[in-house]
Parts: structure tokens; sequence; C-alpha cells
């Protein structure tokens, strides 16, 4: 009986460690993106987009939709790219970021990858 009660402890205690590793390490990765997206939009570099495509997630972040924007952004430089950026945006702009509008994004080499992040959207 004793042994049992121990395995039972045992794996009580591995699987709240477990729990508490996971969800300090989506903490942090969440904090990472936070900062990565604010040095974005702080530092990177200006450029126009246009709205292909928006798609509402099922997200939410202190109550602003989580959205999919399909993005084709030209460059300063005039080079277009084409991307799709997920973001939350306040829910008085959503009338700002429709199908075909044009809207200011910013841009950045991190990691030898070009990140995108729309100007006026919602960031913590």
């Amino acid at each position: 009986m004793t042994a049992i009660i121990v395995i039972l402890v045992v794996c009580s205690l591995l699987t709240a460690s477990w729990t508490v590793t996971k969800v300090v390490r989506g903490i942090r990765v969440h904090n990472e993106r936070n900062l990565q997206r604010k040095a974005i939009l702080a530092d990177g570099t200006p450029a126009q987009a246009v709205i292909n495509s928006i798609q509402q997630t099922n997200a939410q972040m202190d109550d602003q939709p989580e959205v999919l924007l399909d993005l084709t952004i030209t460059k300063q430089d005039g080079e277009v790219v084409h991307t799709v950026v997920k973001t939350f945006i306040p829910i008085v702009h959503i009338p700002m970021f429709q199908k075909g509008c044009t809207i200011e994004v910013k841009y950045m080499m991190i990691d030898n990858e070009q990140k995108f992040e729309v100007v006026g959207t919602y960031l913590p």
C-alpha cells in the first residue's frame, strides 16, 4: 500500500513539474515575441502593404481579436514581398484593416529572416 502511495506522489510531482516547465517556457516565448515585435516597430524599416485578405482566428488578447493578414508589401527599394502576419487589431481599428486597404508595416532582419509587423496593431 505504501508503494502505491509513493508511486502516486512521484507521478503527481513529475506531472506538476512538467506542467510548470511548459507554462514557464510558453510565457518566456510569448514575452520574447512581444519584445521582438516592439523592437521591429521601434527600429524597423517602414514599408507600405496592401491587404489581400484578413481572417480572424479564435484567439484574443485583452479583448482584441487576433487576425491573419495576407499582405503584399512594397519595400522602399521597390522590392515586393508577399507574407502573412499574425497580429492583434484593436476593435476600433478594424475598419482600417480591410481587403484592399494600404497600411504601414515595418520590417527587420532577425536571425537571417525578414520579420514584419503592422503599425497600429495591439501590443500589450
